[in-house]
């Protein structure tokens, strides 16, 4: 693993503590005051370099990154998970630099809790454990016993998994994402254009997902009146818009008019905004466990 600053200590610790810790074979911690960018990324990468199959790198800013792909392609590593939580953090042009360096399969999640299994063998062995958040809630009256079957790398899942035992379930949605904020979620606040919306806020809404699969009530959310819904006339702007659908998530499909996953809809309200017919609105849940 290659870390920098607060937010890769933290996804270090998650790591080791949640199944990783015999296969952890090296971590190589780099200082937040490392300089952004770096004449030489090569004289920043240790020596040796011990064998490896997945590099993991996490809360690294600006050439730092080329530092942790240099040390996958030293360690033998097929494959590469290289983080961001910051819209300025990885971009376009040092991605492609990375390419370069790197010839193994390479996943960029944005942010880290939005990581799934992708067909690559070391990543996707990752990512059944630490990525997406996915939770297994058993409860009647209250919340009864909570499995994290997935947990965001940076742990908050395991957090309010603690937090959320013994709640009612209708309030278990508010409760997640109040606590992602008291964990705290340290994704940036500043919009990222290729989404339209926060890393924190996308990490809110995967969170709250989990959640809300996890019960059945799917709480806030977005829904299409087909009677008035014309996708096919306006381009279908809500799929456009949603920041979900632009990390390639289905939660908003094209039929006969726009559909919006209940359980998937973050209730973001651009949706709303952006309808030329006035046919979304947003409502309170239901308990769809029936």
């Amino acid at each position: 693993m290659v870390s920098g600053g607060e937010y890769g200590k933290r996804v270090v610790n998650t790591v080791a503590e949640h199944g990783f810790a015999s296969s952890m074979v090296a971590v190589f911690e780099y200082p937040d005051e490392t300089p952004e960018f770096l004449d030489d990324p090569s004289s920043l990468v240790p020596e040796p370099v011990p064998d490896a199959d997945l590099t993991v790198a996490a809360g690294l800013k600006g050439d730092l990154n080329l530092v942790a792909a240099e040390i996958a392609a030293k360690s033998g590593a097929e494959s590469l998970i290289i983080e961001s939580h910051t819209p300025t953090q990885l971009p376009d042009g040092l991605k492609n630099e990375i390419k370069s360096m790197f010839r193994g399969r390479i996943a960029f999640p944005v942010p880290f809790c939005s990581l799934e299994p992708s067909g690559d063998r070391y990543i996707d062995e990752f990512a059944e454990r630490l990525g997406r958040p996915l939770l297994e809630i058993r409860s009647g009256a209250r919340i009864g016993s909570i499995r994290v079957k997935r947990s965001a790398p940076c742990g908050s899942t395991f957090y309010i998994a603690d937090e959320l035992s013994g709640s009612a379930p209708e309030d278990a949605e508010i409760l997640a994402g109040e606590k992602l904020h008291n964990y705290p979620c340290l994704a940036s606040m500043d919009t990222d254009p290729g989404f339209g919306d926060t890393h924190l806020h996308i990490a809110g809404y995967l969170t709250r997902e989990a959640v809300k699969r996890a019960t059945g009530i799917p709480g806030a959310h977005a829904v299409v009146d087909p009677e008035v819904c014309q996708g096919y006339e306006c381009g279908f702007l809500c799929r456009d818009v949603c920041p979900l659908v632009r990390l390639s998530h289905d939660t908003v499909t094209m039929g006969e008019h726009a559909v919006i996953d209940p359980f998937s809809c973050g209730a973001c309200g651009r949706c709303v905004k952006e309808c030329p017919y006035g046919a979304i609105e947003l409502i309170e849940g239901q308990d769809y466990r029936s």
